[in-house]
């Protein structure tokens, strides 16, 4: 049971991997250009979309989405700087301060408040075309947990 549960979950996170990289690409023309460094407040839940120029339809939606949850759920947090996000081009070497800390080779989602890093790149593919309410409800949790 766990060699089909390791292949099937193999093949998941293979086949989103390739789906921003497969022929179905294009480019997102209202991404932020020149991403600038934001002042980030101490203890500001920092929410960072890391992408590439060529965008397929997915990623456009993780980022456009992931935004916009944060904006209708937390509309003060945001407006305060309590939460920040930031949508980053890796291609355009925009903040290479943040690619070089974390690593950052592709499409990546961080959440990051102090020392506390969560990775929420694999969930966010996997819902946010799918299952667009569990993907809200997992921002808000992950939200949740790093402000309480």
């Amino acid at each position: 049971m766990k060699k089909v549960l390791f292949i099937t979950v193999s093949l998941l996170v293979f086949t989103l991997f390739f789906a921003c990289n497969g022929t179905q690409k294009k480019e997102h023309s209202n991404e932020n250009k020149g991403a600038q460094k934001i002042d980030v407040r101490p203890g500001a839940v920092e929410v960072y979309y890391f992408h590439g120029s060529i965008r397929c339809e997915t990623c456009v939606a993780v980022d456009e989405h992931t935004h916009q949850y944060l904006s209708d759920m937390f509309p003060d947090k945001m407006k305060s700087g309590a939460i920040v996000f930031q949508s980053i081009n890796i291609d355009n070497n925009e903040r290479p301060d943040l690619i070089k800390k974390y690593q950052i080779y592709g499409q990546t989602l961080l959440f990051i408040k102090e020392d506390k890093v969560i990775d929420l790149t694999d969930k966010a593919f996997q819902y946010v075309t799918t299952n667009p309410e569990k993907w809200k409800r997992i921002v808000k949790e992950t939200i949740q947990k790093l402000v309480s």
